[in-house]
């Protein structure tokens, strides 16, 4: 008489088993998806260089191709008035190694700020960008409350990157992959990914928005590194229009200097983050 109640039993936790090992691998699963599509960090543990002592502390990002040496004839006049300075290699660059996966800008980024809170850099932080390196740091203005400053060197801001300077770029410089793998293999690894990505850093870009009490300054170079001269308009109006969008804004044209304005006219750089500094302290 007891077996049809047994066998009852024993089928209800049979179901139960199985009800608990599909929810299992459905957890297994989800997760599975979720690394092999996920843009976040680029798994690449970054070179990085904190010198000296004092607040904020200035975080120097690079553009594609340079390493942190970029910035050699800048950092120290920075520390003499009391500052920290980080320099940092970005992925596949200078002594950091290359990422892991698909790149994307985002993991640039979630890098960069792993990095920081594995080396104890916390806040406050102003963040000096050249070139591409603008779109990482406005990804950590965006998401950082540490960030209090920005200042961008002839670098790239949210607004700038359009569809057409992604297709000016692919354009511009896919025809010289080939010479660049043969000539350099290793910076070919970390520079071609970076510019096949424009299109899907672009549509990334749009939804980018910089604090506006964030005090930035925007330094401009004479002469752009884009030779589209329809492209520079657009550029120019680009970061007129994103520094008239905020009192807290202010522009800087640095005259006879090309792209790396911190070789060519290191005194605007150097000014530029003297006043940030000057406004927080």
């Amino acid at each position: 008489m007891l077996w049809p109640y047994c066998s009852k039993i024993f089928s209800f936790k049979k179901v139960a088993v199985v009800l608990i090992l599909r929810q299992i691998l459905s957890y297994i699963c989800c997760a599975f998806l979720a690394v092999l599509f996920s843009t976040a960090a680029l798994s690449a543990p970054l070179w990085l260089e904190a010198k000296g002592e004092g607040s904020p502390t200035i975080i120097f990002i690079s553009g594609n191709g340079n390493d942190a040496s970029v910035w050699k004839g800048i950092e120290p006049h920075l520390r003499k008035v009391g500052a920290q300075t980080v320099i940092y290699d970005r992925a596949g660059l200078g002594n950091s190694p290359l990422w892991e996966g698909p790149y994307t800008v985002e993991g640039e980024a979630e890098d960069l700020q792993a990095a920081l809170t594995t080396h104890g850099v916390s806040g406050p932080i102003i963040l000096v960008a050249h070139s591409y390196g603008g779109y990482i740091a406005s990804l950590l203005a965006e998401n950082m409350v540490q960030v209090k400053g920005l200042v961008f060197v002839d670098a790239g801001i949210p607004a700038d990157m359009s569809l057409q300077l992604a297709d000016y770029v692919l354009a511009e410089y896919t025809p010289r992959f080939e010479a660049l793998e043969k000539a350099a293999p290793e910076l070919a690894k970390a520079i071609i990914p970076v510019v096949k990505a424009y299109p899907t850093t672009a549509k990334r870009m749009r939804t980018v928005s910089i604090p506006e009490h964030l005090p930035v300054i925007d330094i401009l170079a004479e002469t752009s590194w884009v030779q589209d001269e329809t492209i520079v308009s657009q550029m120019r109006m680009a970061h007129a229009n994103f520094v008239a969008a905020s009192p807290n804004r202010s522009s800087l044209f640095a005259k006879g200097s090309g792209h790396n304005v911190m070789k060519d006219k290191p005194r605007y750089v150097i000014e530029a983050i003297t006043r940030i500094l000057e406004q927080l302290r």
